[in-house]
């Protein structure tokens, strides 16, 4: 069996098993949490994306699974409710970053970081994710994109 073909059957299988743990999630107070039943968890996005999910795994990003909030938690910490995009296979349906605003890229790292860039760096529009990626990083401790001065001496000259 393909690797297409295994994510067409087990990927909704994984999700549907998922999502019916997760639908009915409720606070300690017995109210519902806002989009409750919509995360899905990371082992649902591994099941489709394991490529991506293994650099996560190697990363410090990899301890926000034990963060008691499904919104801060792995995949959907960064990207969102999962549901919708999982039950549709949608890219969509899931927060993505290459077209995203610098400031919705600085609000869904300011969730979990202190990020202040400064002036001069917000006004070039640079963001968070212009050193940094959860997934295509060099430099596993601090997840950049290169060594730090080779990031710098893309606009400084020094």
């Amino acid at each position: 069996m393909s690797a297409i073909d295994f994510r067409a059957r087990f990927c909704p299988i994984l999700f549907v098993a998922f999502f019916l743990g997760t639908c009915c999630a409720q606070s300690p107070g017995g109210l519902e949490q806002p989009n409750a039943g919509k995360y899905v968890g990371a082992e649902v996005c591994q099941g489709c994306h394991d490529d991506a999910y293994k650099t996560f795994a190697a990363s410090a990003h990899l301890e926000t699974l034990k963060r008691q909030k499904p919104s801060e938690q792995g995949c959907e910490g960064c990207h969102g409710p999962g549901a919708d995009h999982a039950e549709a296979g949608d890219p969509d349906k899931i927060r993505r970053f290459p077209a995203a605003s610098p400031q919705e890229i600085q609000a869904a790292c300011t969730v979990c970081h202190e990020a202040n860039l400064g002036a001069a760096h917000t006004k070039a529009r640079l963001t968070c994710l212009t050193c940094h990626s959860a997934h295509h990083y060099t430099q596993t401790k601090a997840i950049l994109l290169a060594p730090e001065t080779q990031l710098c001496r893309r606009c400084h000259k020094f």
